[in-house]
């Protein structure tokens, strides 16, 4: 670990380090200098990422242009946008000596990500956080950026996977399913409707996060406001729609996805109406009436096309997501549909 740290923080002594946050992808560490100075040094986690140097161009490439765009407005980027530090080699990945990748970025003080938020107040500010990202990378070139996960969101692909698990039914669990099967069948023509409107070109192809739970905005620890958004691994071209589902998902949830008492998972509309008017608020003005008009399709989308994935990973034996019980992913998707039965057309 010290060689590591050495790679990015060459000088001076170092006082302590510590793992830090929940994360449940990359193994990240808090790093403190002998001058109070503090990093994130985090290892990348190549099963999921393959080709850490696509994230590392993608990541670098838009939050450096977020931070041109904040400088041409007058406004300090130190604690908007993260900053990753280079090597003393000038990249801004070190291979360690188990062949891993490691990068380290200056933490972000004074802010906080929470990992449940129930307080509409935080949720407004949660999505000016959001909408300020899409605001600072309009404009961006999204067609450059590396697809780090081919088809992450074509939803059209997840629904030709969930049949084909159907058919399959490689672990003899389809039957005792068969009612949550028929129910994601009978509403196929959401599977293509982003995709439709992207390749027609009635959404316009921008920067996306798409991994917008909450916990990836921070919030400022004495005003609650958003300050940065973190965890830009899966930034990639895509819709706003997507990442407006995607924090909806998780936002206007009265439970966890893996709750067992399905009647204590149901939409929290004053949650959504929060998060949204912050979200378009900070957004500027830039999103065009096909956007607005459709963020909800983009939250029925998203909860959709989760509660075939938990439900695909339960036909297939649970071979993609984490599972601590049997029935865990079975129980994630009966949520994500219950969910979905109360969001508005």
């Amino acid at each position: 670990m010290e060689k590591i740290l050495r790679a990015f923080l060459p000088h001076g002594d170092l006082a302590s380090l510590a793992p830090l946050g929940e994360g449940i992808i990359n193994t990240t560490f808090s790093v403190r200098d002998e001058d109070g100075k503090r990093y994130v040094l985090q290892k990348v986690n190549t099963n999921v990422f393959p080709d850490p140097f696509a994230v590392m161009d993608n990541t670098v490439s838009v939050t450096d242009w977020m931070r041109k765009r904040l400088a041409e407005e007058g406004k300090c980027s130190d604690r908007c946008v993260p900053l990753f530090l280079q090597t003393t080699e000038g990249g801004y990945l070190y291979q360690g000596e188990d062949g891993g990748y490691w990068r380290c970025s200056k933490l972000i003080e004074g802010a906080t990500a929470h990992v449940h938020v129930t307080d509409p107040k935080l949720l407004y500010h949660a999505g000016k956080g959001y909408g300020e990202f899409v605001r600072l990378t309009d404009g961006f070139p999204a067609s450059s950026l590396a697809e780090v996960l081919p088809n992450f969101h074509n939803t059209k692909k997840r629904f030709e996977a969930f049949l084909e698990a159907v058919e399959k039914d490689a672990a003899g669990r389809a039957r005792e399913v068969d009612r949550e099967i028929q129910y994601l069948k009978e509403r196929e023509e959401l599977a293509g409707s982003i995709v439709a409107m992207l390749e027609s070109g009635k959404l316009p192809l921008r920067v996306t996060h798409n991994d917008t739970k909450l916990s990836n905005v921070l919030l400022d620890d004495e005003t609650g406001e958003a300050v940065c958004v973190i965890d830009l691994d899966t930034v990639m071209p895509g819709t706003v729609l997507y990442d407006f589902g995607d924090a909806i998902r998780s936002g206007a949830a009265s439970a966890a996805e893996d709750e067992p008492k399905l009647d204590r998972m149901n939409f929290v509309s004053e949650n959504c109406k929060a998060f949204k008017e912050g979200f378009v608020e900070a957004c500027g003005g830039i999103l065009i009436p096909a956007e607005v008009d459709n963020l909800m399709l983009g939250a029925r989308v998203i909860v959709y096309e989760q509660a075939m994935r938990f439900l695909t990973d339960y036909l297939n034996g649970d071979t993609y997501y984490k599972t601590l019980f049997p029935g865990h992913n079975l129980i994630r998707a009966r949520t994500q549909i219950r969910l979905f039965s109360q969001i508005p057309e």
